[in-house]
């Protein structure tokens, strides 16, 4: 199933793929992405029921085949970014793979993030125990515990508002966001004491446990080769897709507790993510330049996706190249892959128009 030999690498250098999750974005903003991260090879994994005109002429860009419809806030989200992961493991050698979206860039020249790769970590995530933190169990534990639409869920989550009350603190952290600070009084004490006991599998009906702890997180997350194919064999234990399948934005769940059960190295979080706006995160701005200049990350989202945006065409010119040609400037095609996967051999041609009909053929497959 997996594709483990993995020759010709320097001893030092790790051989990088993105993984870009892709769907209704402007074809030149993905493309522009695509170019930032050269030479590197970028997996994009792009739903062509949601824009079937999709071309890219980046040298660097791989369609992944038979891709599954996705969107957001559905599990076809998470089925894509699994699908991906399954084709990297089996076509492709590389050391470390990095998921994307289109509205992220890269925010520091990419030879600091191939050194940054060579320390000991095994992959970059950040992530809260839902046990451990009172906040977090009560911003969103009745979205981990229970399914989206049913009784459970419109009652427990009435508890988080009995809790926080309309007037609440909060915490930017694990490139998510939470409620903080619960009222004192009867009534949230209560609603604690209601959602810890929904916590325990016995009442709640889910299949967290001490062996399977609840996590909770961004899912814009890097790691090493066998870190991704620890989290593959996760997802396809029995019952883990039957049940966060039906959990409202399940990946903020998903990937971080899987990613916890592999008991890999944990470095941070790779990415920037700007602040929420409930539950999307707020527009980088050119305001903001001064502030992601200082920022540990290499990567950050979310930008505006039009490549004529003030503030992308900063980032790429002045952070992310080091003076190298930026995102607009011809780039050296790398050749670390032999063909496309639906086209067969690759050239500094768009790789992106004739395979739209392969990639809408095989959304049939990819939806069984």
């Amino acid at each position: 199933m997996y594709r483990d030999s993995m020759q010709g690498a320097a001893p030092h250098q790790p051989r990088i793929v993105f993984a870009l999750m892709s769907a209704v974005a402007p074809a030149a903003g993905v493309d522009q992405l695509v170019r930032a991260l050269a030479p590197h090879t970028v997996l994009v994994h792009h739903d062509f029921s949601q824009q079937p005109e999709f071309r890219l002429t980046a040298p660097n860009a791989v369609f992944v085949p038979e891709p599954v419809p996705t969107g957001w806030a559905v599990f076809g989200f998470v089925d894509g970014i699994f699908h991906t992961l399954r084709h990297a493991l089996a076509e492709h050698d590389f050391d470390y793979l990095q998921l994307l979206s289109p509205s992220c860039l890269p925010i520091k020249p990419m030879a600091q993030f191939e050194q940054h790769l060579c320390g000991p970590a095994d992959a970059h995530f950040d992530c809260i125990d839902l046990l451990d933190d009172v906040d977090a169990l009560m911003s969103v534990g009745y979205r981990a515990f229970t399914p989206e639409g049913s009784l459970r869920h419109r009652f427990t989550r009435r508890l988080t508002w009995t809790y926080f009350g309309r007037e609440h603190a909060r915490r930017d952290e694990a490139g998510i966001w939470i409620r903080s600070g619960g009222r004192s009084g009867v009534l949230p004490k209560l609603a604690l004491g209601t959602m810890r006991a929904v916590s325990r599998p016995a009442l709640g009906r889910h299949l967290f446990d001490r062996d399977f702890r609840p996590y909770y997180g961004s899912v814009w997350f890097g790691a090493r080769r066998s870190v991704l194919r620890s989290l593959v064999d996760g997802f396809d234990r029995q019952g883990v897709r039957a049940y966060f399948s039906r959990l409202r934005i399940a990946e903020e769940f998903l990937i971080p507790t899987l990613l916890m059960q592999a008991g890999a190295s944990k470095g941070p979080i790779n990415h920037y993510v700007h602040r929420f706006n409930e539950a999307h995160p707020g527009l980088l701005l050119e305001e903001h330049l001064e502030m992601l200049r200082g920022q540990p990350a290499f990567f950050a989202r979310k930008f505006p996706v039009d490549v004529d945006a003030r503030v992308r065409q900063r980032v790429l010119q002045e952070l992310c190249t080091g003076g190298a040609p930026g995102a607009g400037e011809s780039v050296a095609a790398p050749a670390p892959l032999e063909q496309h996967p639906a086209r067969g051999p690759i050239a500094a041609e768009p790789v992106a128009d004739a395979a739209a009909a392969a990639m809408i053929k095989g959304r049939a497959i990819g939806r069984a």
